[in-house]
């Protein structure tokens, strides 16, 4: 196996994780995200899906919709990724520079929240490769086997989509563990 999958990834992750954690709730575990929007065409129509990625995890922590990109649909995502995890925030966002996330409107929300932005450098997509990563296994993995015939269906398959990435896809990264699995074997190593 490759150094991507190997154990000093899955001990440097660990690692990093109890660096980060210093006895705090499993929650704080997601000290790390990346946002990111995509096109999903499955449908009639086009949506942009917007989603948080845990970067220590793997996991997609919270997700949402909308006809077109706005800093509106980011800085909701972001709001359902805090609720999620009970108001427990990221150290660091990172994000691609796309008008959404250079928006006075986003940056301004994420310092009232005190967390920090990082974006990729212009025209460097492999600076988002988690990402970016993320948006290729539901196209080619999730959506080239389904297709939606209304929003309805769309939004039913992108929640079954993101469960599907979260509790059973396994990654090589994560030592062949799902992102689940993987967050859970996390705490119980720092605990």
């Amino acid at each position: 196996m490759g150094r991507k999958g190997s154990r000093y990834t899955i001990e440097k992750k660990l690692f990093y994780i109890g660096l980060v954690t210093q006895g705090m709730t499993p929650y704080a575990v997601q000290r790390k995200y990346g946002i990111e929007h995509g096109q999903v065409n499955r449908w009639v129509k086009r949506l942009r899906l917007s989603a948080i990625k845990n970067l220590i995890d793997h996991s997609i922590i919270a997700w949402d919709i909308e006809e077109t990109e706005t800093a509106d649909l980011v800085t909701r995502t972001l709001d359902k990724a805090l609720a999620i995890n009970n108001g427990v925030k990221p150290a660091v966002l990172h994000s691609d520079q796309g008008s959404s996330y250079t928006s006075g409107v986003f940056n301004d929300h994420l310092a009232s929240k005190g967390i920090e932005h990082s974006m990729s450098r212009p025209g460097t997509p492999g600076d988002n490769s988690p990402m970016e990563s993320f948006w290729s296994h539901m196209k080619t993995e999730f959506f080239n086997f389904h297709h939606a015939l209304n929003r309805e269906e769309m939004v039913q398959l992108i929640e079954k989509c993101i469960n599907w990435y979260n509790y059973k896809r396994r990654q090589e990264t994560l030592n062949g563990m799902t992102p689940k699995e993987f967050r859970n074997h996390a705490i119980l190593q720092t605990a």
